[in-house]
């Protein structure tokens, strides 16, 4: 195999693996890239910060005849897909030198960084064409404003960095009687034991965000999984799932009771163009905000009514359940990547 012919050559950043000289993370979506890339004239490799040297990268290639991942030395790639799956990763010194000096030579740095609720309602809010498809929110300082908001409706109080669902609360009040909901039971409490539960459960690093009644199937809650990726000067929708949640729950998630469903039962509630013009207008402000994010997923509600709401934005997508949306993401990714390399020679 001669690397200096393949074209594009793409590193995939990735966290380091429990055993030395390894990795972790969408193993499968890393081998399916590699395939692709190959296909293409290209190659991908895998690699984590402890494989940097001073003019080279040892990486990872899966042998699809050997079936198991090898490694060989590489040049510093003009592309660097950051798939890092833990936030503590990205403090770490070698990956801000790393980032920094891709950035600091004009190389793409795809995706740099994760970010967190609050920086990406902060960011989307700066776009005036966005600010009526986003639900209110707020920066949880003290029980005494939960009780403020309380007073205008429900909220759901979420985690600024959690994922798939974990630590939300929706929290409601009616006539002096407080609730707590989690996933799909509540709890009521007068208001002294509401605040002092509130204590336990929420603390600062939590964003309040008003409830939106949304369109449900069957009598639940379903919301969009949107995955979206950078093509040609503008984001565009690569595939939409759905989710519903199971009967009374708050949550849509599938490792938390959702169910996968499809398109075809709500597309006549949602109107797609309306989610293209979205997508571009959340790809641009995120990138204004963060550097290139190539990609990117969405949580959209929709209303009775057939309006979109962004619930939630995700800088790092993991695998789609759904097969033909997975299939289409790796090859727009990859020809994204040979877009990209192009642009730069």
């Amino acid at each position: 195999m001669k690397k200096s012919n393949l074209f594009p050559l793409v590193g995939i950043l990735a966290s380091k693996g429990r055993k030395s000289n390894s990795f972790c993370g969408d193993a499968v979506m890393f081998k399916a890239i590699q395939k692709e890339l190959m296909n293409k004239g290209g190659l991908s490799f895998v690699f984590t910060t402890d494989d940097l040297h001073d003019n080279r990268i040892t990486g990872y290639v899966f042998s699809e005849k050997n079936q198991k991942w090898g490694k060989t030395s590489f040049p510093f790639p003009p592309i660097i897909y950051n798939k890092i799956s833990s936030r503590m990763d990205e403090k770490t010194t070698d990956f801000i030198k790393l980032k920094q000096a891709y950035q600091q030579k004009n190389k793409t740095f795809f995706n740099p960084c994760f970010f967190n609720k609050w920086q990406c309602y902060q960011a989307l809010t700066k776009e005036q064409k966005l600010q009526t498809y986003l639900p209110k929110t707020w920066l949880h300082s003290n029980s005494s404003f939960i009780l403020d908001l309380l007073k205008f409706g429900a909220i759901y109080v979420k985690p600024i960095k959690g994922r798939k669902g974990k630590g939300i609360y929706k929290l409601s009040e009616q006539d002096n009687t407080y609730y707590i909901f989690t996933k799909d039971t509540f709890k009521t409490y007068h208001k002294r034991s509401f605040l002092d539960e509130l204590e336990d459960i929420i603390h600062k690093d939590y964003i309040l965000q008003q409830e939106i009644k949304t369109d449900t199937v069957e009598g639940c809650k379903y919301d969009l999984r949107i995955h979206c990726l950078y093509s040609s000067g503008s984001y565009q929708i690569t595939g939409i799932g759905v989710r519903k949640a199971a009967k009374n729950s708050i949550i849509t998630h599938v490792p938390n009771g959702g169910e996968i469903i499809s398109l075809a039962n709500v597309e006549d509630k949602v109107s797609i163009n309306e989610l293209n013009h979205l997508t571009d207008l959340v790809g641009n402000s995120l990138s204004k905000r963060f550097g290139f994010v190539g990609e990117f997923s969405m949580d959209i509600g929709i209303s009775p009514h057939g309006k979109p709401y962004i619930f939630e934005v995700n800088s790092k997508p993991m695998l789609f359940d759904e097969k033909n949306i997975q299939k289409k993401r790796i090859t727009y990714l990859t020809e994204l990547f040979i877009e990209l390399a192009n642009k730069k020679q």
